[in-house]
């Protein structure tokens, strides 16, 4: 399993619960691991060793800072989920053709435990889903979609109403979480 590479905590501090207070939620990317097949992997082969998500364990922000700012909005607010997305860089040629060029939605935590962090905060989810790429959803279903968040996440929506969450939701309610097969295959990598 791909260790959390946690430096020495000056913050000695146990997950809370949390109780989230809208079903809103924040947007996050990730690196695709070149390595990937049908499931788009964090970027954890070499040379970037990404640990976030750390969906082995569940949690976001605990190994290494990441978007600090949006995911404390997302706290403070009490926000439910966190989505994650990527563009697929993985080895199928017939995926990068579909999904090489747009981000798509491939999983999410619904928040459930926070704890401060020497770097500000992170969440451990209490469901972690994660999809293949043919059952992602692509962000251009996002009400207020701009073409430029293809060329860049930084321009991505942040934080999506109600109304996203739900449809983002509904989509993978009858699609099959993979997240085994994604913590399987990302302690391969690492083997």
């Amino acid at each position: 399993m791909v260790k959390c590479q946690i430096p020495p905590k000056k913050i000695n501090e146990r997950w809370r619960n949390y109780e989230p207070t809208n079903c809103h939620s924040y947007l996050d990317w990730y690196y695709c691991d070149p390595t990937s097949l049908d499931c788009p992997l964090r970027h954890v082969s070499e040379p970037m060793n990404k640990p976030e998500p750390h969906y082995e364990d569940g949690t976001f922000n605990e190994c290494t800072s990441c978007n600090q700012p949006n995911l404390n909005k997302a706290i403070n607010d009490r926000e439910r989920y966190v989505f994650f997305f990527t563009k697929y860089a993985g080895r199928d040629k017939n995926l990068r053709e579909k999904f090489g060029k747009k981000y798509c939605i491939t999983g999410y935590y619904e928040i459930g435990k926070t704890k401060n962090v020497n770097w500000g905060r992170a969440v451990q989810s209490k469901k972690t889903c994660f999809y293949n790429m043919n059952d992602s959803f692509p962000l251009e279903k996002i009400d207020g979609w701009n073409p430029n968040w293809n060329r860049n996440p930084r321009y991505t929506k942040k934080h999506l109403s109600m109304e996203d969450t739900q449809k983002i939701i509904k989509h993978f309610s009858n699609k099959k979480n993979r997240i085994s097969f994604y913590i399987r295959e990302t302690k391969k990598l690492y083997s």
